[in-house]
């Protein structure tokens, strides 16, 4: 049986939770593909986050926003789509001007979980934000955002992926940014910053991600069962 994929946000929602609780939960994701997804925005993100050209190169001046928003319409697959990618999109994008951010590249591995899976929380570069490196998480959802746990699991994935393997990284900031609904129907930047003793460790988060694979199995397996189950609408004769 294939196995379907978590997604980072359902993952890092479900997995810190009692057995039981994640069992309901897993039982209550949806199949299928969501309405619409937030490629467009994740292929800029080095765009809206003033990604410079080399680490000691001149710095780049930042993308104007009317080029990363065209640049979204013609990557969605809908308008809806575009919108969703937009409002995100603007709302990080004024803030990186406001903070005055620059963005440089840095390559880190996804995180193998087992079951032939794997998850990034992160991206392939760091931004500095008032003269110190942070890598950022961005947790798009209007509906089902991350929690205070989730986003406690999240930091924790990035802190053993990133901190821990790497001693020129070990003092960056790891930031959880959510957007909320602002008044004028934008959306607002909420910032979510866990102090290190609150962590998970590497053995808690390891059992952590186990357990839900395994249950999802068994809930991947429920469902198989119940298909085939399933009249097919032929007659005792086949027909």
């Amino acid at each position: 049986m294939k196995i379907r994929r978590l997604s980072e946000i359902d993952l890092a929602r479900i997995g810190p939770l009692e057995r039981e609780e994640k069992l309901h939960r897993l039982r209550m994701l949806k199949a299928g593909r969501p309405p619409h997804t937030y490629n467009p925005l994740r292929a800029l993100l080095g765009d809206i986050l003033n990604l410079q050209p080399e680490m000691f190169g001149s710095a780049g001046e930042y993308t104007p926003w009317p080029q990363i928003a065209a640049d979204i319409e013609k990557r969605a697959t809908s308008e809806s789509e575009a919108d969703f990618n937009l409002a995100v999109a603007e709302a990080l994008y004024k803030f990186g001007v406001e903070q005055q951010v620059r963005s440089y590249r840095k390559p880190i591995a996804p995180w193998a979980v087992g079951h032939g899976q794997s998850v990034r929380y992160w991206w392939d570069l760091y931004t500095v934000i008032e003269m110190r490196p942070c890598f950022v998480f961005v947790d798009p959802r209007l509906s089902n955002p991350l929690t205070q746990v989730a986003c406690r699991f999240v930091l924790s994935m990035m802190h053993e992926r990133i901190r821990v393997p790497d001693p020129d990284f070990a003092d960056s900031r790891l930031l959880v940014i959510q957007f909320g609904r602002a008044d004028d129907a934008k959306r607002a930047i909420r910032l979510f910053e866990s102090a290190d003793s609150g962590l998970f460790s590497f053995d808690e988060l390891n059992e952590m991600i186990d357990e839900t694979y395994r249950l999802w199995i068994e809930v991947l397996e429920e469902r198989a069962d119940e298909m085939r189950k399933k009249p097919t609408g032929s007659t005792p004769l086949g027909f």
